[in-house]
């Protein structure tokens, strides 16, 4: 495991294994209890715990590997580390981070019960910044959360929204831009974003010239309002933007069709009036 990635990785199969100690299909049963206060509990939808271990694991590596004789490297250095990692993880950083993470979905519940459809303003533009950091998954456990309680899902709509102001941004580079190689580049990552992905938007256009990415946000931030006003629901999760549209066949499906191609507007405009011009090439 030479790699960040590779200990990310690591890491985050690790805490899928944990799931294997705790009893979870009769929904009432207890976690495992270590030293009587450390709870055993699956971390199959956890992300945090999963890169701080890597971060530190790729960490420690390298200061052991320092003192290993080139000879043992291959066997001493990966025991070592995942020794100390798998029982660092499992009792520190695991319990510390899952609480973070659950403290992060908490705040995003509480949002959503904001009136006026402020909260969803707030998730709308905030979603994709979350993005960038790559811990966004851990709303998968808030979705089936909220499919579980409520039956439907509020949060999908707002951040399908979000998604669409990011691509629309990115369309308005592409075809303001002169750059053969911009220009489809930016319009490969709007096709993208209309399946569902935003990473290349973002990172290959968006970001990059920091201004579309903002007033991205700020698009997603109208959507994600109007999303909210409107009380859209998804009926499921793990779909978005036109396979999204499958969530939103029970008479929601005008309503959601629009509060997209508002969002896609509002990236595109705000971008074109006023985030991009080509003198940003030379940059």
């Amino acid at each position: 495991m030479n790699t960040l990635l590779d200990q990310v990785a690591f890491f985050r199969l690790f805490f899928i294994g944990i799931e294997c100690f705790s009893t979870v299909a009769g929904g009432d049963a207890e976690a495992i209890m270590f030293f009587g206060f450390i709870p055993v509990v699956g971390y199959q939808a956890s992300v945090i715990p999963a890169f701080i271990s890597g971060f530190i694991g790729a960490k420690l590596e390298q200061k052991v590997r320092k003192f290993v004789p080139d000879t043992l490297d291959l066997i001493v250095t990966p025991f070592l580390v995942l020794s100390v990692m798998s029982i660092l993880a499992l009792f520190v950083i695991g319990p510390v981070f899952r609480s973070v993470e659950g403290g992060i979905v908490a705040a995003i519940l509480a949002l959503l019960e904001w009136p006026l459809g402020i909260g969803g303003a707030l998730i709308g533009f905030f979603h994709q910044i979350i993005v960038v950091t790559g811990v966004h998954h851990v709303f998968n456990a808030l979705e089936v959360g909220l499919l579980a309680d409520t039956g439907v899902n509020v949060f999908n709509p707002i951040i399908s929204a979000a998604m669409a102001a990011q691509g629309g941004a990115a369309l308005a580079v592409g075809l303001k831009t002169k750059s053969k190689k911009l220009k489809a580049l930016s319009v490969s990552s709007f096709i993208s974003v209309l399946l569902g992905i935003t990473e290349p938007a973002i990172f290959g256009v968006n970001l990059r010239y920091v201004k579309p990415f903002v007033l991205g946000l700020i698009g997603g931030a109208i959507g994600g309002l109007l999303a909210a006003l409107f009380g859209l629901q998804a009926t499921g999760i793990g779909i978005t933007l036109i396979p999204g549209m499958l969530l939103y066949l029970d008479g929601q499906l005008f309503l959601y069709i629009l509060v997209m191609l508002i969002s896609i507007a509002s990236g595109f405009i705000l971008t074109w009036l006023f985030g991009y011009s080509d003198k940003m090439l030379n940059k």
